[in-house]
Parts: C-alpha cells; sequence; structure tokens
C-alpha cells in the first residue's frame, strides 16, 4: 500500500508532527504533504519544512485525494462546509478533531463522502505515536489500508468502534501529558532529595519509557512487572503504597474519563 501524497487542512502543531513523522518514516517526502492555513504567516513553519502551502483551503482538496482536516473541534464545520462543494467520491476525509462524529461531518458533505475519523497523539513525530479510528459507513477497503499504513507508519493504529472513540480521546489523546506530568513529578521527588534537575528528568522520563517497552516487549499484565519489582518489606512496595494511599491509580482513572467527556459538546 502507497500514498502519493497527501494535504493538511489546517497547519498547525498535529498536521506539523504528522509531516515530520510521515517524512521520517519514509512514507511521504515533504513535497508530498501540502498544508492549507488562514494567514501566509500560519503557514511559515511548513514552508520552512519544504512542504508546498496554501491559504485556500479548497486548494488542498483539489489537489489531494487523501485529506487530514487538522483543525480545532469548534472550527471543524465551517472548514467542512467551506470545502464540501469540492469533495467527491474519489476523497477520503480524515478528521482527527476530538468529540466531533463521523455522521456530523458526512451531514455537511455530499452523500456517500468517504470519513473516517482518528485520535492520535503528538508522539507520531518520533514514531512512537499511538492512534485509534473508526470508519465511516461510506468507506471502501482501501481507505482502511491507507489509514493502516499512514499512521502504522508512525507507531502503533488499529480500529475501534466510535462508541469508544471518546475515551480514546482521554486514553490516547491525553495519556501523553499524563505521563509528562508523572515524569516532573518524579523528578522533582529526585530534586527534592537532592539530586539535579538535569540528571531527575534524564532518570525518571527512562524510567517511564523503559517500563513502557517492558510492558510492550514482555506482553505480561502491568500488576505482574509491577510485583516482579516489590520484594517482600522493600523500597519499591513502600513506594507503591504512598502512591494508593494518595489514590494515584483512581486520579489516572479520573483523568481519562474527564477528558473523555470534555469535547462531546462537538458532535
Amino acid at each position: 500500500m502507497t500514498v502519493n501524497k497527501i494535504g493538511f487542512v489546517g497547519a498547525g502543531k498535529l498536521a506539523r508532527v504528522l509531516t515530520f513523522g510521515f517524512i521520517r518514516a519514509g512514507i511521504l517526502s515533504a513535497k508530498d504533504i501540502v498544508a492549507s492555513a488562514p494567514t501566509e504567516r500560519d503557514c511559515e513553519e511548513f514552508r520552512d519544512i519544504g512542504c508546498p502551502v496554501t491559504t485556500d483551503n479548497k486548494e488542498v482538496v483539489k489537489e489531494n485525494p487523501v485529506v487530514i482536516l487538522a483543525v480545532k473541534p469548534q472550527s471543524l464545520h465551517t472548514v467542512v462546509r467551506e470545502i464540501a462543494p469540492l469533495v467527491t467520491r474519489n476523497h477520503l476525509i480524515i478528521s482527527p478533531a476530538a468529540g466531533v462524529t463521523v455522521r456530523s461531518i458526512q451531514n455537511e458533505l455530499p452523500g456517500r463522502s468517504r470519513v473516517a475519523r482518528v485520535m492520535t497523539n503528538l508522539a507520531v513525530e518520533y514514531l512512537e505515536g499511538a492512534t485509534a479510528f473508526c470508519q465511516g459507513r461510506f468507506m471502501e477497503e482501501e481507505d482502511y489500508e491507507t489509514i493502516m499504513h499512514l499512521f502504522s507508519s508512525v507507531g502503533y493504529c488499529f480500529e475501534t468502534p466510535e462508541r469508544l472513540m471518546d475515551v480514546m480521546t482521554g486514553l490516547v489523546g491525553g495519556g501523553p501529558a499524563y505521563m509528562y506530568l508523572a515524569i516532573e513529578a518524579l523528578a522533582d521527588g529526585a530534586v527534592q532529595a537532592g539530586v539535579n534537575r538535569q540528571d531527575a528528568i534524564q532518570l525518571a522520563a527512562r524510567a517511564v519509557s523503559g517500563a513502557a517497552k517492558m510492558v510492550l516487549g514482555t506482553k505480561l499484565h502491568p500488576g505482574e512487572l509491577k510485583d516482579n519489582v516489590c520484594s517482600a518489606g522493600g523500597s519499591t512496595i513502600a513506594g507503591i503504597f504512598a502512591l494508593e494511599r494518595a489514590g494515584f491509580r483512581g486520579a489516572l482513572m479520573d483523568a481519562v474519563k474527564a477528558s473523555s467527556e470534555s469535547e462531546t459538546s462537538w458532535c
């Protein structure tokens, strides 16, 4: 499966990190990725990458069969209505907007338009992303392959029912931010004990990265891996007890729930 070119309607952070990821993965070159933004100034960072840019959203749709709507949820329907006259059955429209359903996008487009919804995260820039997607009712088999080709190149990609896409906002989209907070807090604990800040951040980040790789590499349940580290009466179980007493698990569960529910008003 190959994709010769794609277009981004929107040239913000998500569009840029996906572009860097696709280029690093070797599936597209800069000249094969075009992006639009409201002003020339908004296009500067994409232009610096070497990508074609435009201030005309319609031009992106005219020239590209795969279009990613990289705009904020509150702006999405305005943009969809703008490009709708140019969307044909030859287009695959991909929306990463949190909380916006496939049906609501299809209602703004010509009948039987091919629409998919995705939720990804900024780690795609380093080919370590996670992407969940669901298919619209009019998608074709090749569209599934296109999405898997694009997003598997920059990390892990899987299909899920749309009823779970808001949960993916809280888990896939928000998960890295929760881990950044954990890394910062772990580093703060080390700094409090006398470790210099730079070393503390490096060590904390390595601890989180290493733990993630152990989960993925061993395929063991995280609880089993945790138990393997906790010796009887040892220092790690003492730390686990402190986290449990502080409600660590519940706080993370609440974070996923809160994030999952925060964008549903855009449906």
